[in-house]
């Protein structure tokens, strides 16, 4: 449920082995911990990394509780925007959360004048829209396509989704680049979780009238003190594209319909609770069908595998390394999937099959369901 925009002067500081974090929430229509933890991060770049609760990314979440942040993040976007409206997912963290947001909103306001497209680090073949750069990020560089498929080309409000915003820089660099492209943009709206952004400047900088809309709102402060490690492979690999060949359009070349997990004989009927793992960029169709067990009377939960190297500590209970199933070099993590915790694991993919690491595959006794062809 949906709280009254609670005023609230919470401070709290988290040490982490690269440096501290002093927090100030200044307005929380989620408590600050039903939304989100700290950790560090593997990463020259920053060194810390805000974790969700509610995204079902690095910590399991039930789906309901995915479902409910969403649907009180959706109900504060006005239901007037100046239409056609499009919504941007950031990749790879906010890509279930953006077709989730696209999903409630357009049930929220009632329009049919809705489409919904997604930042990728993949290569497919179909035109490409723009390029735009995540600075801070281990992989910094995000291509979006050309939503034809969505029978939106000419939105005049873009509505951008991501996890989080600190400093805005990639906000900003994703609306200059979405606005050189789409001219008829009159308004951007930034629907996000947590906004850490009071402090900073960035909205007087965006290309068009920005309003943001946010489960939480405060700032952080950063004090670095011992440097990540540095992986020698970091600077070389990191950023590494994957290239998809053959690909099945869940959201990267726009869409305009919200979409259904397909009907399969392979879905799980396992007994006892139940582990559902995205893979990558590949997380809303896992989050559909953890949601439908769970609606079912299934204990069910879901997570997701990353590129974003962060450390064993605070947030990071566990962690599993492997190959990455798109096959770019770049590695991948599983962080707070035990396998002692009496879930059964079912990991789902959009790539081709045996894509999904078998070190990952024993190391959870999972099963695998691929949506890829």
């Amino acid at each position: 449920m949906l709280m009254d925009h609670a005023v609230t002067s919470a401070e709290r500081t988290v040490n982490l082995p690269t440096g501290t974090l002093r927090i100030a929430v200044d307005r929380a229509d989620w408590p600050l911990d039903e939304l989100c933890d700290f950790a560090a991060r593997e990463n020259p770049k920053r060194g810390f990394l805000v974790v969700s609760r509610v995204l079902g990314r690095h910590l399991p979440a039930a789906p309901s509780t995915m479902r409910r942040s969403v649907r009180d993040l959706a109900s504060q976007i006005p239901t007037d925007l100046p239409g056609p409206v499009m919504v941007v997912g950031l990749a790879e963290t906010a890509v279930c959360l953006g077709q989730t947001l696209h999903q409630e909103w357009h049930r929220h306001s009632g329009r049919d004048d809705v489409g919904f497209v997604h930042s990728t680090r993949q290569l497919v073949d179909a035109p490409l829209l723009c390029k735009f750069e995540e600075p801070h990020s281990h992989a910094s560089a995000h291509l979006i396509y050309r939503p034809d498929a969505s029978g939106i080309d000419a939105p005049r409000t873009i509505v951008l989704v991501d996890d989080e915003v600190s400093t805005g820089t990639t906000l900003r660099n994703l609306a200059n680049a979405l606005v050189d492209c789409w001219p008829l943009v009159e308004r951007v709206v930034v629907a996000t979780l947590t906004d850490w952004s009071a402090e900073a400047t960035w909205r007087t900088a965006m290309p068009r009238p920005t309003d943001v809309f946010s489960l939480l709102k405060g700032t952080l402060h950063w004090t670095p003190g011992v440097a990540p490690s540095h992986d020698p492979t970091f600077e070389t690999n990191a950023g590494s594209l994957g290239r998809m060949p053959i690909h099945t359009n869940y959201g990267r070349l726009g869409l305009r319909a919200t979409i259904s997990v397909p009907p399969s004989d392979d879905l799980p009927r396992d007994s006892g609770p139940l582990r559902i793992v995205g893979t990558g960029e590949f997380t809303y169709l896992p989050f559909l069908l953890a949601e439908r067990l769970e609606s079912a009377g299934r204990d069910v939960v879901v997570q997701a595998t990353s590129r974003s190297p962060a450390r064993l500590g605070a947030a990071m209970g566990s962690k599993l390394c492997f190959t990455d199933n798109y096959e770019t070099g770049v590695g991948n993590y599983l962080y707070n999937a035990d396998p002692e915790d009496g879930c059964r694991t079912w990991i789902c993919h959009e790539t081709p099959p045996g894509s999904v690491d078998r070190g990952l595959i024993a190391a959870l006794d999972a099963n695998v369901l691929g949506w890829g062809r």
